[in-house]
C-alpha cells in the first residue's frame, strides 16, 4: 500500500498538472529609463472593505460615463465596483480588469487607439492562455504619447488635463525581437493563434469613471489591402470573443486531500507565527506550502493571470491561533493619486501597495484589499494592521486610534474550513534604489533578509486583549 505521504505527493502532482495547464474564457453577460516604474470606504465595521480615507474610485459623479464594455473587450472584473460574481484569480478591489481575446489574421496589424486614464496605474499584458502565465506588458511609462499628447504617468507631467493624452500602440502575435519597436506588445506564444489579453486600471482618480474617465481603449485592424476595420467589422474579422479570462482552480477533492492531510493539525498549512513567501509559481506555491518542498532555485513566472508588473507575498492564516491577527511593519513611499492629485509624486518607493485578504486557491475569490492610501500610518511610517472576522473587530481598530482594519473571509477558504483565509501583500513597480521589495527576492526563505520592516510582522491574539491595548492616538 502506499503511505500516506507518497499519496499526498501523488495528489500533489495531479494539482501542479491542472494548473500548469489550465486558462480558459468565461462568457459573460455584456453591460452597457524612469526612478521608479522600470518594468524587469467608509468607516464601518463593514466585512466588504477596509475603507476609511476619502477614496471612492470609480464613483461617477462629474465625470462622463463611459461604455464599460464592447464587442472586443470583455465587461468590467471587479468584485467590489462590478459583478460580485465576476471573482476569480485573486483579484485586488483596487483595480479593474478587462479582457480581449483573438485572431491577428495573417497580413494584417492590430492597432490599439486610447488615452492615459486619470488613474494610479494602467496596463496592457499578453499571456498563455493553457497556463495564465503572463508574456509580456505594456505599461503606462513605457508607452510613448502621440504628437501633440502627453504621458500623464511620467514624474512633472500633468495629470490633470483632459485632453491631449492619447497613445497608439500595436499588439502583435510575434515573440519579442532583440530590438522590439517601440509602443509594441509582442503577445505571441508558441503553439496559440489567439492572443489573451488583460486591460487593467488601478485606482481611478475619485469622480472618475471605472475606465479614470477616458473610455476604454478602441482596437483597429489594418488589413494589407489599406482597409482599417473597427467596432462589428474588426471583432468579426479577429473572431473576438470577450468572455472573461478564468484561471482554473484546484479541484475540490484534490485540494481537501492537500489540506486535510494525516497527521496535520487543524490549522494547517498556517503557523503560528504567519510566514510569508514570495509568489514564484503555483507548481512552487503548492510544494511549498502542502509538501514542505521549499528549497531550490524556482523562476518567477507567475500565474493566476498575473500582473508582470507586480510582485507578491503570500501567508496563510487562521483564526484557531487566535480571532485576531495584528501585523505591524512599515509602509512603502507611494504616489497619493485618488483625490487629483496634479503630478504623479516620483520620491516614492514603489507604485502600488496593496493587503489582500482572499479564500483559498479553490476558490480564487477575493475577500476584500486596503490599499496604501487607506493604510494609517504613524510619524516613521509604520502601520499596525488588525485582520478579524467583522464581528471579533476590535473597537479600537479604527484611523482615530492609528490602527486599519481587514476583513478576514467570511467564508473561510471557502472549502470548509471557515477558520483559513489567505493573505497577499501586492507590491508594484518599485524604485530602481529601493532594494526592499517583493521583486527583490531571489531564494525561497530570503523573504524577511530582503523586505525586512517592510514585511510585516504577525501576532494572533483576541478581540478583548486587542481593545485592552488601548488606542495609540
Amino acid at each position: 500500500m502506499h503511505s500516506s505521504r507518497t499519496l499526498v505527493a501523488a495528489v500533489a502532482l495531479s494539482a501542479i498538472t491542472v494548473f500548469a495547464g489550465a486558462g480558459s474564457a468565461v462568457a459573460a453577460p455584456a453591460i452597457g529609463s524612469v526612478d521608479f516604474g522600470s518594468s524587469t470606504g467608509s468607516e464601518t465595521g463593514s466585512s466588504s472593505g477596509s475603507g476609511f480615507g476619502s477614496v471612492d474610485f470609480g464613483s461617477g459623479g462629474p465625470d462622463v460615463e463611459h461604455p464599460v464594455s464592447t464587442c472586443f473587450w470583455s465587461v468590467p472584473i471587479n468584485p467590489e465596483r462590478a459583478d460580485p460574481q465576476l471573482n476569480y484569480a485573486f483579484p485586488d478591489t483596487a483595480a479593474i480588469y478587462w479582457a480581449a481575446q483573438f485572431t491577428i489574421p495573417e497580413d494584417a496589424e492590430l492597432v490599439v487607439r486610447g488615452q492615459y486614464a486619470h488613474a494610479r496605474y494602467q496596463s496592457l499584458n499578453s499571456y498563455n492562455a493553457a497556463t495564465a502565465m503572463p508574456t509580456a506588458v505594456l505599461n503606462d511609462i513605457s508607452t510613448a504619447p502621440d504628437a501633440g499628447s502627453h504621458n500623464t504617468y511620467l514624474p512633472g507631467a500633468d495629470r490633470s488635463n483632459d485632453g491631449a493624452r492619447s497613445y497608439t500602440a500595436s499588439v502583435r502575435n510575434e515573440a519579442s525581437p532583440a530590438e522590439p519597436k517601440p509602443n509594441t506588445l509582442y503577445a505571441g506564444v508558441p503553439g496559440q493563434d489567439r492572443i489573451s489579453l488583460l486591460y487593467r486600471i488601478y485606482l481611478p482618480d475619485n469622480g472618475r469613471d471605472l475606465t479614470g474617465g477616458v473610455g476604454l481603449p478602441e482596437p483597429e485592424l489594418r488589413l494589407s489591402d489599406g482597409r482599417v476595420l473597427r467596432g462589428e467589422d474588426l471583432c468579426s474579422a479577429v473572431g473576438a470573443d470577450n468572455g472573461i479570462l478564468k484561471p482554473a482552480s484546484l479541484p475540490l477533492d484534490t485540494y481537501k486531500a492537500l489540506r486535510d492531510q494525516p497527521g496535520k493539525p487543524s490549522t494547517f498549512p498556517s503557523e503560528q507565527t504567519p510566514v510569508w513567501r514570495a509568489y514564484y509559481s503555483a507548481e512552487f506555491t503548492l510544494g511549498c506550502t502542502y509538501l514542505g518542498k521549499c528549497d531550490g532555485t524556482p523562476q518567477r513566472v507567475g500565474g493566476q493571470y498575473s500582473n508582470i508588473d507586480n510582485s507578491y507575498v503570500t501567508a496563510e492564516v487562521n483564526r484557531g491561533f487566535g480571532e485576531v491577527l495584528v501585523l505591524r511593519g512599515e509602509l512603502p513611499r507611494t504616489p497619493e493619486t485618488t483625490t487629483g492629485a496634479k503630478n504623479l509624486d516620483s520620491a516614492v518607493d514603489m507604485r502600488f501597495w496593496s493587503m489582500c485578504s482572499n479564500e483559498s486557491l479553490a476558490t480564487t475569490k477575493v475577500a476584500t484589499c486596503l490599499f496604501d492610501e487607506q493604510v494609517a500610518t504613524d510619524a516613521a511610517g509604520r502601520y499596525t494592521i488588525v485582520a478579524s472576522l467583522p464581528e471579533d473587530r476590535p473597537a479600537n481598530a479604527t484611523k482615530e486610534c492609528g490602527v486599519s482594519w481587514l476583513s478576514l473571509s467570511p467564508a473561510g477558504d471557502g472549502a470548509g474550513h471557515l477558520d483559513d483565509s489567505l493573505l497577499i501583500m501586492r507590491n508594484m513597480l518599485p524604485a530602481n534604489d529601493f532594494g526592499h521589495a517583493a521583486h527583490d527576492t531571489r531564494t525561497p526563505g530570503d523573504e524577511k533578509a530582503v523586505m525586512g520592516q517592510y514585511l510585516p510582522d504577525g501576532q494572533y491574539t483576541s478581540k478583548l486583549a486587542f481593545e485592552g491595548s488601548g488606542c495609540a492616538k
